[in-house]
């Protein structure tokens, strides 16, 4: 193999790697960096050192860089930082105390990954690049590099999120659900005219829930109590001897209503750093209030009440 065809073999694999690595939109980007929000801390000699980020709006998050002095707690703000979204581009400010005389430098977002970000500013002197890449949900770590009389110097931070206390999380839910009846053929010896046939109607669910959310944030209590609307609809024919010498004819043609009471305390599981996605599974007690059909119902029977319990609830949340 020549010389050439080794550089275009290498160009042509280096290639997708550098396009994937530029090719990202920053409204995902952006998106991607709210999981920066919170406090990241790391111990030093001269006490701990902080990070803090809060998010401002959709696209501007806001952020501090402190250190507590070991010997007294006092806090010293090293550096004022921001991101903010603008237009097509990511810019990472910083305003570091002492320096350029308290004024901001800008950094270019140039690389996003989901848990990786590279902004660089090649006019800067000391840094030109500053990376941040997200370790799990626990670690952070945020990497300087300059170049100093043609020689790189590259500096490395390692911080660790501090969890907050255990919070309370209020909530508002509104749906549908889809439910049907389960059919019985067996009529001891007496055949129907038909199989009954059941089908599947939609319903409605609304609630209120509370929720306690776990220090790691993957894991949470959800306390529900709400009602739902299940319907479905029936249809059905059969006589049943009722004397020695005389057969009731039941028929049900029509749709069954029904309300309930739930009541749930369930584990939420929390499936990305940014609490965009999260599932409640487990079982909920319901109790029937009301039972009502619409159509033809001969003879007609007697609603009671009658508790359901260990349904399995299944629940989806997207923000």
């Amino acid at each position: 193999m020549n010389l050439f065809r080794m550089f275009a073999l290498y160009c042509a694999l280096l290639l997708p790697a550098f396009a994937f690595a530029q090719d990202f939109k920053p409204q995902t980007a952006f998106r991607n960096l709210k999981a920066l929000k919170g406090v990241w801390f790391m111990p030093t000699d001269r006490g701990d050192r902080l990070e803090i980020w809060k998010i401002e709006d959709d696209s501007t998050m806001s952020g501090r860089a402190v250190r507590i002095k070991a010997d007294d707690g006092d806090t010293i703000t090293l550096e004022t930082l921001t991101l903010v979204r603008r237009d097509t581009n990511i810019i990472y400010s910083a305003i570091v105390r002492g320096q350029n005389n308290n004024k901001p430098v800008d950094f270019k977002l140039v690389e996003a990954y989901s848990d990786e970000f590279l902004f660089t500013n090649p006019k800067h002197d000391d840094p030109q690049k500053i990376r941040y890449i997200l370790l799990g949900n626990r670690e952070l770590q945020v990497t300087t590099e300059s170049n100093k009389n043609g020689r790189v110097v590259t500096k490395e931070y390692i911080f660790e999120r501090e969890f907050s206390p255990v919070a309370v999380e209020f909530r508002l839910r509104g749906g549908f659900n889809v439910s049907s009846l389960i059919g019985e053929k067996d009529f001891n010896g007496f055949a129907p005219k038909a199989d009954p046939a059941f089908g599947y109607l939609p319903g409605w669910d609304i609630g209120v829930a509370t929720t306690l959310k776990g220090r790691g944030g993957f894991l949470g209590l959800n306390i529900e109590l709400g009602m739902s609307g299940k319907y479905s609809k029936v249809t059905s024919e059969f006589s049943v001897l009722t004397s020695d010498t005389s057969f009731t004819t039941y028929v049900r043609d029509g749709s069954y209503r029904t309300t309930w009471l739930n009541i749930a305390v369930l584990p939420e599981y929390t499936f990305r750093r940014d609490g965009r996605l999260s599932a409640v599974v487990g079982p909920y007690y319901g109790r029937l209030l009301t039972n009502k059909v619409n159509g033809t119902e001969k003879p007609a029977s007697d609603n009671k009440l009658f508790n359901s319990i260990a349904f399995l609830c299944l629940f989806w949340r997207k923000q």
